[in-house]
């Protein structure tokens, strides 16, 4: 009789109207089942000790089975693993008052939830709550690799369900700070290294029912804002994993058979800059070596145009890198400086912006609203930013107080929680946690009570309609291809899968966004918009055409040069200079045989060559090599279907689920 153990891993469903789960768009334009596999449970099980349990993943995401199935599920399981973010909280607890009822198998629960919102469920104080608590048996703090002895110890001996107060595994220094303490945030006891962190068990999931992949390279941040929890339990400084995890990392996923976009998801992208300059390299180099299989999406800190960070940037666009996610918050200083958002204070914003999209990347912005000071103007400042930054995907969110934060406990202290400000969970929601503040007539920085929720929400439901409207959406969108030049490291495999998602996705947007067949109506702003996308392809394909002429001209004179080094007059040099990065860009993306510290090598002699006069032939001749490969390839990136007619599709179906989402809230106004 085999004594291997059956776990059951439980990822609850994420409601619709949430911003990243794009539920309303993903199914009917991709045919894809979610957006992302849950990875922290399958990481999780790779955790475990191997040879003594078989696990099962249950992604609601993906499909919800009937509530029989589930019963079942749950009891032939001998432990239930879930692992949650509070935006999950309403179907968690639809499962453990519902198809777990009269199971003996014990839950545990991890993730964010599990962290921030132990308090609640500890000691529960409302219904939602108690369903917890008498449905979880264990809560796991943090991440769970410390914590498996313990957790496969207590298993062997205690395997039943109990409605008792859940057990937590918590470190005792974090249990005993008081609430929105920080002081432990650097403690290397408590936040470990990740280099002993094992592969996800990718083979949990089918990957062709997600639209990404997930990896994760560092964890931590070393910014401490107000009202982020994520470094309550992840840590105050970054830890990295090294050069060949993040390449094992890569093709564990890679041989998945998985093609296109990878969501890279560390808590900021430049939390330790030398070090992820090294991960950089590490991708660049898979990337190089496999035809560019993955393009990426990761999250950072606007720091990332400083002086000393910016230099990441085109490295991020020569791994692949597609689109960031910058936690903007509030455009406005001392918004900023109330929530201890530093970091956006001492940096240009727009500055940052402007770095990334002239790099090729598109940005997603993360935005507050409800910072003390926030009014109805306020609204009308947020949209008007993002729309003058040209701001792909904007998410604008009510300001959240997480448990355990310093802004939560200052709220507490102030007497301005409503309840406990903890029952909201989506950052769209129309319920309030706090009471909110107006600036001070007469007292600059001050703030006083006024403000009703009414007044607060009408504010929200400005940004909501000005922002997602579709005229507001094309727009944007237009704005995004004229400032966003697509670089040539975006473009991936055409595999099978991606080439049916791609071609359903245009044939639905077509028909449901371009036609409305059955009444006979033309969406002629959605016809404009794809004919400036294909318009502004053709016109960059004819630009590079050009310059391949002038390229074809200039080494056929450069060749005809009798002796070596060649001599070159002002006008060489200034096309040297000009086409440098050309050069650059085409040797990484097409000549893995050169590495990438020899094409440093080379680019830095011909950049020194510009004012020395003269350039030895086997440089010019890997400087021509790579400004060619450059130019073919824009040339196929902007052949039809060019790279922004795919973008002005892919932006207008996004919208669509923006749209949805703003009229669902809209909708619900009392």
């Amino acid at each position: 009789m085999s004594s291997t153990k059956k776990g059951l891993l439980i990822s609850p469903e994420f409601p619709v109207n949430a911003f990243w789960g794009y539920k309303n768009v993903l199914k009917r334009y991709t045919g894809k089942r979610t957006t992302f596999p849950p990875l922290g449970l399958i990481t999780f099980a790779a955790m475990m000790p191997q040879e003594d349990w078989d696990f099962e993943l249950l992604d609601l995401n993906v499909r919800v089975p009937r509530d029989k199935t589930l019963h079942r599920k749950i009891e032939e399981a001998d432990i239930v693993f879930a692992g949650a973010m509070n935006i999950q909280r309403p179907s968690l607890v639809e499962l453990l008052e519902g198809p777990a009822q009269g199971t003996p198998t014990p839950w545990f629960l991890g993730g964010p939830m599990a962290s921030t919102y132990r308090d609640t469920i500890l000691d529960p104080r409302t219904p939602s709550d108690q369903v917890l608590h008498d449905g979880l048996d264990y809560l796991v703090w943090g991440e769970a690799q410390p914590w498996i002895p313990q957790i496969v110890e207590v298993i062997e001996q205690d395997s039943s369900h109990s409605e008792s107060t859940p057990k937590i595994f918590i470190p005792e220094r974090v249990a005993t700070e008081p609430s929105g303490s920080r002081d432990y945030l650097w403690d290397q006891s408590i936040f470990k290294p990740l280099d002993t962190i094992p592969l996800p068990r990718w083979d949990l999931i089918n990957p062709k029912n997600y639209k990404s992949m997930m990896f994760q390279a560092t964890a931590g941040c070393k910014f401490r804002c107000d009202f982020c929890d994520i470094v309550q339990f992840n840590g105050g400084f970054a830890r990295v994993k090294d050069k060949a995890m993040v390449q094992r990392e890569l093709q564990a996923i890679y041989d998945t058979g998985f093609r296109g976009n990878v969501f890279q998801v560390d808590d900021n992208f430049v939390s330790k800059p030398e070090a992820m300059e090294n991960i950089l390299e590490g991708i660049i180099e898979f990337q190089r070596d496999r035809g560019y299989p993955f393009y990426f999406v990761t999250q950072a800190s606007v720091d990332l145009g400083k002086d000393e960070n910016s230099h990441l940037i085109p490295l991020m666009a020569q791994a692949g890198f597609s689109a960031i996610f910058l936690g903007i918050e509030n455009p406005n200083p001392h918004a900023l400086q109330q929530v201890n958002k530093t970091q956006n204070v001492k940096n240009s914003i727009e500055d940052t912006i402007r770095q990334i999209q002239e790099e090729g990347m598109e940005i997603q912005g993360g935005f507050i609203y409800g910072i003390d000071g926030d009014e109805k103007e306020t609204a009308n400042v947020l949209v008007d930013f993002i729309n003058r930054t040209a701001i792909a995907t904007p998410m604008v969110g009510i300001l959240q107080l997480m448990p355990h934060t310093p802004l939560h406990r200052t709220y507490m202290e102030e007497g301005r929680l409503v309840g406990d400000g903890t029952s909201v969970t989506n950052n769209s929601a129309r319920e309030l946690q706090f009471t909110p503040l107006r600036p001070q007539e007469g007292f600059p920085g001050g703030f006083e009570e006024g403000e009703n929720e009414k007044d607060f929400h009408d504010g929200y439901d400005i940004i909501m309609e000005r922002l997602f409207n579709k005229e507001a959406i094309y727009e944007r969108t237009q704005a995004v291809l004229e400032k966003v030049k697509s670089h040539i490291f975006y473009r991936t495999h055409t595999d099978w899968d991606n080439l049916v998602s791609s071609t359903r996705s245009v044939i639905v947007s077509l028909a449901r966004q371009g036609l409305d067949l059955k009444n006979g109506i033309v969406d002629k702003d959605y016809l404009h918009l794809l004919k400036g996308a294909v318009q502004q392809d053709w016109g960059l394909s004819s630009e590079t055409r050009d310059e391949r002429k002038g390229l074809s001209s200039f080494w056929e004179d450069m060749a005809s040069y009798p002796g070596d080094p060649i001599e070159l007059d002002e006008e060489k040099s200034h096309r040297l200079g000009a086409w440098l990065n050309y050069a650059r860009d085409g040797l990484v993306r097409h000549s893995p045989h050169i590495s990438l510290g020899e094409i440093r090598d080379i680019i830095g002699r011909v950049g020194d060559s510009t004012s020395a006069g003269q350039v030895y032939l086997a440089d010019a001749q890997h400087f021509y090599q790579g400004v060619s490969s450059y130019l073919d390839t824009r040339l196929r990136l902007f052949r039809f279907p060019g790279a922004n007619l795919i973008k002005a599709f892919k932006l207008t179906i996004q919208g669509e689920h923006y749209e949805t989402i703003a009229a669902n809230m809209l909708s619900d106004r009392t």
